[in-house]
């Protein structure tokens, strides 16, 4: 059985919060793409499956209603989200349309598409789930 621990993790704004360490091998570190994201601390080798995402499944159109319940999501298609009340290591993952990582379903999971070295930030490109279009074209979406 694997177990994952807890780390505490201090924000660019100097706000503490608590995070789920799923993805072991990375720190949470500043990031350039943007705020803080996931660095590679050893070699992670290509295709390494990084971490199983699992959570409550809910109807996209109910989110706002459980925005504080439920900080992190994947969109499994474009009317159902998979939900999690903690925030994860995943969620550090910045954006990027020249990714390292990508996902994968049934089960969801991340995994590494090439060799990341120490030092790097892991990287998934969000335009790769099924965003409905609602989100996508949400002002604060648009680096997307």
């Amino acid at each position: 059985m694997l177990l994952n621990k807890m780390i505490e993790v201090i924000s660019c704004g100097g706000r503490s919060e608590i995070v789920l360490d799923n993805i072991s091998n990375t720190s949470i570190e500043k990031s350039n793409i943007h705020g803080l994201g996931l660095f590679a601390q050893l070699v992670i080798p290509s295709h390494t499956i990084l971490c199983l995402l699992d959570g409550q499944v809910i109807r996209w159109a109910d989110y706002n209603d459980y925005l504080i319940e439920f900080p992190e999501w994947n969109a499994l298609d474009k009317q159902t989200l998979l939900v999690r009340p903690i925030r994860t290591k995943y969620s550090f993952i910045n954006h990027s349309r020249e990714p390292n990582c990508s996902l994968a379903y049934y089960p969801l999971r991340v995994y590494s598409m090439f060799d990341i070295h120490p030092g790097f930030e892991l990287t998934l490109d969000y335009r790769k789930e099924p965003l409905n279009a609602d989100y996508l074209s949400a002002f604060e979406n648009r680096y997307l």
